[in-house]
């Protein structure tokens, strides 16, 4: 018998205020790009990802870059399945404030809670303002394996940072590869 129904992933979006997480994801459900105003809170989406290895329902958390609203994370964080952590390649201390945001995830969820996670560089159309050797030393010091350059204006490596995310919860979590259930097999 085959589960029916999609897996549901959650997947949180963060990162500083301003850097195009609300574009980002406007960009990968609705396939465009529209101005937006900044997060309040939180905002939410979903959408169907279809992968070799089955279907992900993404819950998608898009999270308030700005710290008045850090008190109310938590109780959004936890249980997460993967994490889209964002900075503007045209702002350096955006990375490091996208470097903090994964320290507030860790600390929100269960020690032993295991998540992927993909850095996600934007505004990759204007001219970056930060060394590739430093992404590669926040990625090495973080132990963070995905990182990917893309433009939530363009379009370009939207659908790549989603399809990166998900391949890694796939090879994470099995809850997220349709297979057969209530199989069992002998070998007689």
């Amino acid at each position: 018998m085959v589960n029916e129904r999609p897996a549901i992933a959650k997947v949180l979006i963060a990162g500083a205020s301003g850097v195009g997480k609300t574009s980002l994801v406007h960009s990968y459900v609705f396939d465009g790009f529209t101005e937006v105003a900044p997060t309040i809170g939180v905002n939410f989406a979903q959408k169907l990802w279809n992968g070799e290895n089955g279907p992900i329902n993404l819950s998608i958390w898009d999270l308030s870059g700005h710290p008045r609203f850090r008190c109310l994370m938590p109780r959004f964080c936890t249980g997460t399945t993967g994490v889209v952590l964002m900075f503007d390649l045209t702002a350096p201390e955006s990375l490091e404030t996208a470097r903090k945001w994964l320290h507030y995830i860790s600390s929100w969820n269960a020690p032993d809670h295991e998540y992927s996670v993909v850095l996600v560089g934007n505004k990759a159309d204007l001219t970056p303002h930060i060394q590739p050797k430093t992404i590669h030393s926040v990625c090495a010091e973080e132990r963070i394996t995905e990182y990917i350059q893309c433009s939530a204006k363009s379009g370009k490596n939207i659908k790549r940072v989603f399809d990166t995310l998900c391949s890694a919860m796939q090879r994470t979590h099995l809850e997220f590869n349709e297979q057969p259930h209530n199989l069992i097999h002998s070998s007689t």
